[in-house]
């Protein structure tokens, strides 16, 4: 039997307040919010989260990391 490799997705992590909000892209990230409401740009966080790992502004922190799923064996 084959052995399957674990899948790794990215998360993209927002702490807005008191509010956690996760998701799958920072391009839907900014689909929900305005760059006015994060204090961050659209450019600035695609070009610098990823070598940062943390982007905190004085309105949110917005963090990417790993999502790690069980593969099921067939």
């Amino acid at each position: 039997m084959e052995e399957k490799q674990k899948q790794e997705r990215k998360v993209v992590h927002l702490q807005l307040g008191d509010e956690h909000l996760y998701y799958g892209s920072i391009a839907q990230l900014f689909e929900d919010f305005t760059e006015e409401e994060l204090g961050i740009s659209y450019y600035k966080t695609k070009n610098n989260l990823k070598a940062k790992g943390i982007i905190a502004t004085d309105k949110c922190i917005i963090r990417q990391g790993v999502l790690r799923t069980k593969v099921k064996s067939v």
